[in-house]
């Protein structure tokens, strides 16, 4: 069976799409929820919108915190000659 995906949301590099066992989007016939990478691969599959908006944004939240982290500081190593 093949499955389509309908993009719903974009946020930062990821997308929230519904997917369905049809081409033609129907919102009655949603089987779940998935958050795409940038790229297009499937990093979760959820059953409702909420979870799936959730769990990125989680993401979000957590490369933020990454790219604010102050690199460890590194003192020079002093040599004797």
């Amino acid at each position: 069976m093949t499955e389509y995906s309908h993009t719903l949301l974009v946020r930062g590099r990821y997308q929230i799409v519904a997917l369905t066992d049809e081409a033609q989007f129907d919102p009655a016939e949603v089987t779940g929820y998935a958050v795409l990478s940038s790229a297009g691969a499937k990093l979760r599959h959820e059953l409702s919108l909420e979870d799936a908006r959730d769990w990125a944004d989680r993401l979000i939240e957590e490369e933020s915190a990454q790219r604010s982290d102050p690199p460890a500081s590194v003192k020079p190593v002093k040599r004797r000659r």
